[in-house]
C-alpha cells in the first residue's frame, strides 16, 4: 500500500485544523459562557461585590429588554461606543445571574410593534433629523409579577454611574419590598411651594427623586406624637423648634431599635435662599441638643468648619472684573476626608458641603463616635456670622489661620444610650391626647397609642444612627446638575452626596447589596500624550501671540510719539518716517505669523508622527512580526532539509 502524498496529508491536516477550530469555539461558547477577562485599567466590565450579591439573591426571573436604534450610533459615534458598553455590561449581568436574567436586544424600527412596545414602557424617543423618525437607547425590565423599571434613555454623561443604575434597577425588581424612609423636614426638598404659587413648576430636589426610586418615602409633619410603625429609617433634615412630644417620639423610636439619619446645620444655605418657606429671616440654624446629649455627641455652637486645602473655588467681584477665589466655608471633600473603613463612605470619592458644622463626642459618653467625613488638618472653626448673608470670601481667605486638626462633619453613633427624658414623657403629649384635635385626631391615632405605651428608659439594643452637620449636602446647587432631556429630568452628579445618603440608609436598614456600586470609570480613554503635545504647542503659540501683541502696542506707541513731534521737515518727513515704521512692522508681523504657522505645523507633525507610530504598531507591526517569524522558520526548515539530503 502506497504512502499518502504530502499534499494529501496537508489537506487532511488543514481540514482537521478547521474542524478542531470550530469545535473549540462551540465548546468554549457553552462551557466558558460566563468566563470574562477584564483588562481595562479601571475594571469597567467587572461587577462589584454588591452587584454580585444582588444577582445571587434573585428568586424570580427578570427580563431585560435593551432597546437600541443602530442609526443613533451611526450618526453620533459617541453614543455607539457607549451603547456597546451598555450591551456588554448587560451581557455580564445575564451571564452571572445563572439563568435568572433574560436579556433581549431589540431594534425599535419606526412604526414597528417593537417601537410601540418601547413607547408603552415609557422609553424616550429622540428625533435625529427633520424626518421625524425617532431613535431609542433605553432599557425596560420586568419581573414575573409584572413589576417594571425603566431607564428611558442612557446618557453618556452618566457612564460613571452605569453599574449603579443597572443594579439599582435589578434590585428594585428582585426585592419589591422597599425600605420605608420617614422624612421630617421644613426645607423645600419636595419642591418650593411658595415658588409654585408664583407659577413656577413644583420640582423636588434630586435627592428626593433618588430616594423615591430606591425606597418608599413617607413625608411626616414636624409635629407628631410617634413615629409610624412601618418606618424603617427616620430621616430628619434641619430640625428647628421641634415640640417636646416630637423629640420624645424620636427618642423612643431610637431607643427601641429604630434607625435615624439626622442632618443638622449651624447655617443652612438652603433655608437662607427660601426664608418665606422655612421661617423668619436669620433663623437658619438647627440642632437636636437634647437628644444629642443623650446620644453622646454635640455640635459646636455658632461655628462652621473652614478648610483651606479642600475649599471650593468661587467667582467673586463685579461683572467687569471676575476673580476666582477659594471659599473656605464651601468644601469639596476628597477620598482623604472620608472614612474608608465604613461601608457608608468606603467607596465614595467626593462629597460637597457648604457652611457645615462641627461634631464632637461628649465627654464621658457611652456611645461610640465614628467620624465618617472630616476636614483636612488645614482647617479652623469660623464664626457663623462671617458666612451669613453676603460673606466676604476674600477676607475669609486672608484671615484664615489653621488649627492643624481635623474637624468632624459627619459621624456614625452606636452603642448603649439612655433616654433624653429621664423624668418621663413630656406633659404636652398627654395634654394633646386628652383634648383631641377634631378631624386630625383620627390621623394621629397611632401616635396617641404610642403616647400611652410604657416609656423606654434604656435602649434594648445598641442605638445606630448617622449624624451630619450640614443640610446643604442635600441641595442640588452643591452636588448635582438637573437637566431637561426632551421632557425627562436627568441628574448629572458632580459629587457623591446622593450616594452618601443612600449608602447611609442601606446600612442603617440592614441592606448592603447596593454598597460599592457607585461611581466607576468611563470607557472613554483620552490620548494623554496627544493632549500633552497639544498643551505644549498651545503654550508656545500663546507666548508668540503675546509677543506679537506687545510689539503691536510698542509700535502704536511709537507712531503716536512720532505724530506728536514737529520736525523741520514738516509733515512730509513725519509721514515718511511713519511709513517706514509701518512697513517694518508689517514685515515683522508677517514673520511672526509665519513663525506661528510653523508652531502649528510642528504641532500637526508631532501628532501625525505619533499617529503613524500607533497605526504601525496596531496594524503593521504584528503582521510583520508574524511574517518575519515565518521566514525564519522557513529558512530553518530549508537548512534542515538540505542537511538531511546531504546526509542521505
Amino acid at each position: 500500500m502506497s504512502k499518502p502524498s504530502r499534499r494529501a496529508i496537508a489537506v487532511v491536516a488543514l481540514i482537521s485544523a478547521a474542524v478542531l477550530f470550530v469545535a473549540i469555539n462551540v465548546i468554549a461558547r457553552h462551557v466558558l459562557r460566563s468566563a470574562r477577562l477584564d483588562l481595562t485599567q479601571q475594571h469597567l466590565y467587572t461587577l462589584s461585590q454588591g452587584s454580585r450579591k444582588t444577582l445571587a439573591h434573585i428568586d424570580e426571573p427578570i427580563t431585560l429588554r435593551f432597546y437600541y436604534t443602530p442609526r443613533l450610533g451611526d450618526e453620533v459615534p459617541s453614543y455607539g461606543i457607549f451603547a456597546q458598553r451598555v450591551r456588554e455590561m448587560l451581557e455580564e449581568y445575564a451571564a452571572l445571574a445563572k439563568g435568572k436574567i433574560k436579556l433581549e436586544v431589540l431594534d425599535p424600527e419606526p412604526f414597528s410593534p417593537t417601537e410601540d412596545r418601547a413607547v408603552a414602557f415609557g422609553l424616550q424617543g429622540v428625533p435625529l433629523d427633520q424626518s421625524g423618525d425617532q431613535v431609542y437607547f433605553g432599557l425596560a425590565a420586568t419581573n414575573s409579577t409584572d413589576d417594571q423599571q425603566v431607564i428611558p434613555f442612557f446618557q453618556p454623561d452618566r457612564e460613571r454611574f452605569l453599574e449603579y443604575d443597572l443594579t439599582k434597577l435589578i434590585h428594585s425588581l428582585a426585592f419589591p419590598k422597599k425600605t420605608v424612609v420617614g422624612l421630617v423636614t421644613r426645607l423645600p426638598l419636595e419642591g418650593d411651594f411658595m415658588a409654585a404659587l408664583q407659577g413656577k413648576p413644583l420640582e423636588p430636589y434630586a435627592i428626593v427623586d433618588q430616594l423615591r426610586q430606591l425606597y418608599e418615602l413617607h413625608t411626616l409633619s414636624t409635629d407628631f406624637d410617634a413615629v409610624p410603625a412601618d418606618v424603617d429609617v427616620l430621616m430628619i433634615v434641619h430640625p428647628q423648634n421641634l415640640p417636646e412630644k416630637t423629640l420624645y417620639a424620636i427618642d423612643q423610636f431610637v431607643l427601641k431599635g429604630g434607625k435615624a439619619l439626622v442632618f443638622v446645620d449651624p447655617y443652612s444655605e438652603t433655608q437662607a435662599a427660601h426664608p418665606d418657606r422655612t421661617g423668619a429671616p436669620g433663623a437658619t440654624a438647627s440642632s437636636l441638643d437634647k437628644l444629642f446629649a443623650a446620644w453622646g455627641l454635640e455640635m459646636e455652637k455658632g461655628k462652621v468648619a473652614g478648610d483651606l486645602r479642600d475649599a471650593r473655588r468661587v467667582n467673586i467681584g463685579s461683572s467687569s472684573h471676575v476673580e476666582a477665589v477659594e471659599y473656605v466655608a464651601w468644601l469639596a471633600l476628597k477620598e482623604s476626608n472620608l472614612n474608608h473603613d465604613d461601608p457608608i463612605t468606603g467607596d465614595l470619592s467626593q462629597i460637597n458641603m457648604a457652611s457645615a458644622g462641627i461634631l464632637k463626642p461628649r465627654p464621658g459618653a457611652k456611645t461610640s463616635f465614628e467620624p465618617l467625613i472630616t476636614t483636612s488638618t488645614d482647617s479652623e472653626a469660623i464664626p457663623v456670622e462671617k458666612v451669613e448673608g453676603m460673606p466676604d470670601v476674600a477676607a475669609l481667605l486672608d484671615d484664615f489661620k489653621s488649627d492643624h486638626t481635623r474637624l468632624t462633619l459627619a459621624a456614625r453613633v452606636t452603642g448603649p444610650a439612655e433616654t433624653a427624658f429621664p423624668d418621663g414623657p413630656p406633659k404636652s403629649a398627654a395634654a394633646d391626647k386628652d383634648k383631641g384635635k377634631g378631624p386630625e385626631k383620627n390621623d394621629q391615632k397611632p401616635a396617641a397609642v404610642e403616647a400611652t405605651a410604657p416609656q423606654i428608659k434604656t435602649a434594648a439594643q445598641p442605638i445606630n444612627l448617622v449624624v451630619v452637620a450640614d443640610s446643604d449636602i442635600l441641595d442640588d446647587r452643591f452636588w448635582v446638575q438637573v437637566q431637561d432631556f426632551f421632557g425627562q429630568r436627568v441628574a448629572i452628579p458632580s459629587a457623591g452626596n446622593g450616594d452618601f445618603v443612600t449608602n447611609a440608609i442601606d446600612v442603617l436598614s440592614g441592606g448592603t447589596e447596593l454598597m460599592g456600586l457607585r461611581t466607576r470609570g468611563t470607557s472613554a480613554r483620552p490620548f494623554e500624550v496627544v493632549q500633552e503635545i497639544q498643551r505644549q504647542a498651545d503654550a508656545r503659540s500663546q507666548a508668540r501671540e503675546k509677543e506679537l501683541e506687545q510689539q503691536l502696542k510698542d509700535t502704536q506707541a511709537k507712531i503716536k510719539e512720532l505724530q506728536g513731534k514737529e520736525g523741520p521737515a514738516g509733515n512730509v518727513a513725519l509721514a515718511a518716517e511713519q511709513s517706514r515704521t509701518l512697513d517694518n512692522f508689517r514685515t515683522q508681523m508677517l514673520q511672526i505669523r509665519a513663525q506661528l504657522r510653523q508652531v502649528q505645523l510642528d504641532l500637526r507633525q508631532d501628532i501625525d508622527r505619533l499617529k503613524a507610530a500607533l497605526e504601525f504598531f496596531d496594524i503593521a507591526f504584528i503582521p510583520l512580526l508574524v511574517g518575519l517569524a515565518a521566514m525564519v522558520l522557513g529558512l530553518v526548515r530549508m537548512r534542515r532539509r538540505k542537511r538531511r539530503a546531504e546526509a542521505g
